[in-house]
């Protein structure tokens, strides 16, 4: 057994270290900005749909000045939902703790000092989403606490999320078609219109006036198609289907990921390594890094007929193989030493995910 506690497998975790190879999905993604439209993604599970949110998240919030044209600074991490199969259009901007509430009331009723407003306030138990702190943060805190008809959304259970000043912000919608077939219908005019109401306030809230508030939305969700989404969602939406990388792409994104890792991973310890030390190291292991991709993932690849291994498996299996010490000394994949065989073998469940793929990807 090798020592978890020594492998920081989070370590390129970064959005900045996030690379996208793929030009026609930055159009997309640029496109989307500009048009100012929801970006629907597809692509095999692992591709980086979900990353894609924090990538953009994080582009966009290091660029300021005119270059934002005249849109509000964004936030450097996206407002995300990862939808459920239980999930509901309101649940997008706002969930309410029904039985907390009712708890609370039932309590305090029978609590003759109890304060009559505190009793019956629902906004304790009432929790933004995604889509319901992106609005709220096209107006800002202050604005919010200075309008007589937002002022009482201060009171709801994560206001403080929001910043003082309006601030535009991108909002992941994960995994868009495991919720029930209604729920794209149902968000049409919503996400069309950036507004929302909350029931058990009886209040209407939407997106700031654009004339008096320079702050956007960007909305990116993901889709494996697990089932087909209406005709009249998909009109409201950019699509862009992301395809799975071929090999220099594939080498392109471990050398980007596997960098800040080795960083990381040795410049800490016992006996630390200098940062000129971990340079030499990496491009010691680039080569290995395209062998092992060229030579093992995409042969155990081609051999899998269950499912393929998608490229965050990939790169948790160089991470592992570095780990436990394969690429150290020669690599040659027709002429492997008996402790890189050792390695590769016990490795190969985090790429193969059956038994028949397993086997084959042995052989």
């Amino acid at each position: 057994m090798f020592d978890i506690k020594d492998i920081r497998t989070t370590a390129d975790s970064d959005p900045k270290h996030y690379l996208i190879t793929d030009e026609n999905l930055k159009k997309a993604v640029d496109m989307a900005i500009w048009l100012q439209k929801p970006l629907l993604l597809t692509g095999a599970p692992g591709t980086g749909k979900t990353q894609l949110a924090s990538k953009v998240a994080y582009e966009l919030s290091q660029i300021n000045g005119n270059a934002l044209n005249g849109f509000a600074p964004f936030i450097g991490e996206p407002f995300s939902f990862y939808t459920k199969t239980t999930s509901s259009a309101s649940d997008l901007f706002y969930t309410y703790d029904a039985i907390g509430h009712f708890q609370k009331r039932h309590i305090d009723a029978s609590d003759s000092d109890a304060d009559a407003n505190t009793v019956s306030s629902a906004h304790p138990y009432l929790q933004l989403n995604a889509l319901g702190l992106a609005i709220l943060q096209t107006h800002g805190k202050k604005r919010i606490a200075s309008d007589p008809a937002l002022s009482e959304l201060q009171k709801l259970s994560n206001f403080d999320r929001i910043s003082d000043e309006p601030k535009s912000s991108v909002v992941l919608i994960d995994e868009i078609d495991k919720a029930p077939r209604d729920f794209p219908n149902d968000l049409l005019n919503e996400i069309e219109h950036y507004r929302f109401n909350i029931s058990e306030l009886n209040k209407s809230v939407r997106k700031a006036d654009p004339n008096q508030s320079p702050a956007r939305i960007v909305v990116i969700m993901t889709s494996n198609f697990e089932k087909n989404l209406p005709d009249a969602f998909l009109r409201r939406c950019l699509f862009y289907h992301i395809p799975s990388p071929d090999a220099s792409k594939l080498f392109e994104i471990v050398c980007s990921r596997m960098e800040p890792y080795l960083q990381i991973q040795y410049s800490k310890g016992n006996q630390p390594k200098t940062e000129e030390d971990i340079k030499k190291m990496f491009a010691e292991l680039k080569p290995k890094f395209s062998r092992a991709i060229t030579e093992g993932f995409e042969k155990a690849r081609n051999s899998m007929n269950d499912k393929q291994p998608s490229t965050s498996e990939l790169l948790e299996w160089i991470k592992v193989l570095e780990a436990e010490g394969f690429f150290n000394g020669q690599l040659d994949f027709n002429n492997l030493s008996s402790q890189q065989k050792t390695i590769l073998k016990y490795t190969l469940p985090i790429i193969a995910k059956s038994k028949e793929d397993l086997e084959n990807a042995g052989k």
